[in-house]
């Protein structure tokens, strides 16, 4: 019984010392631009199969601001071109503006959340000849972490979610997106 109370004791202090020292890391004010790798994933309604079935690779530019682990970040993606299983190619584009809450674990790890907005291009050249674009957009959700390398370079990695219920399309549920990258914090 007192190995528990004498173990949880240390837990606790060890746990209040990093907690002060990362809330110190919080407080400070940042202001960071950044590039993510993103691989995008498209969902359908009623699991229908469309002319953007596959999976985008892409690169998205990355700017934002925060103070006491609130801020407000930017970005703009750009994919790869992609060959369907129907001939049919398809590009996807992107840009939007999310809120981002930043909980730090550790002194230098930190729990990332964001909500925002996102407006999404879909480019589609068919076999035929015809090319059209569509455009959707709606709220974004997000949740990953970031690891700060040293003062002013942070590796991020992070899960999006884009509820798609706006737009110039019936048929597009949402795209689920896994992005990697790095931040270059002044």
């Amino acid at each position: 019984m007192k190995k528990a109370i004498i173990t949880i004791l240390l837990t606790c202090i060890f746990t209040f010392s990093a907690t002060n020292n990362a809330f110190a890391y919080s407080n400070r004010s940042k202001i960071y631009i950044g590039a993510d790798y993103v691989y995008s994933d498209i969902k359908y309604k009623n699991n229908t199969e469309f002319e953007m079935d596959d999976g985008y690779n892409g690169v998205s530019a990355v700017m934002g601001f925060s103070s006491y682990g609130i801020g407000l970040e930017g970005w703009y993606l750009f994919s790869d071109e992609s060959d369907n299983s129907f001939g049919i190619k398809s590009k996807l584009s992107g840009y939007g503006i999310d809120l981002m809450g930043e909980s730090p674990l550790t002194d230098n790890f930190s729990l990332i959340l964001s909500l925002g907005l996102a407006e999404y291009t879909f480019k589609i050249k068919q076999t035929n000849g015809w090319n059209f674009e569509q455009d959707a957009s709606g709220p974004r959700f997000g949740i990953g972490l970031q690891y700060e390398i040293i003062p002013h370079i942070a590796l991020r990695g992070m899960f999006h979610y884009t509820s798609l219920n706006s737009g110039e399309t019936d048929f597009y549920d949402g795209i689920s997106e896994f992005s990697g990258g790095i931040r270059i914090i002044f």
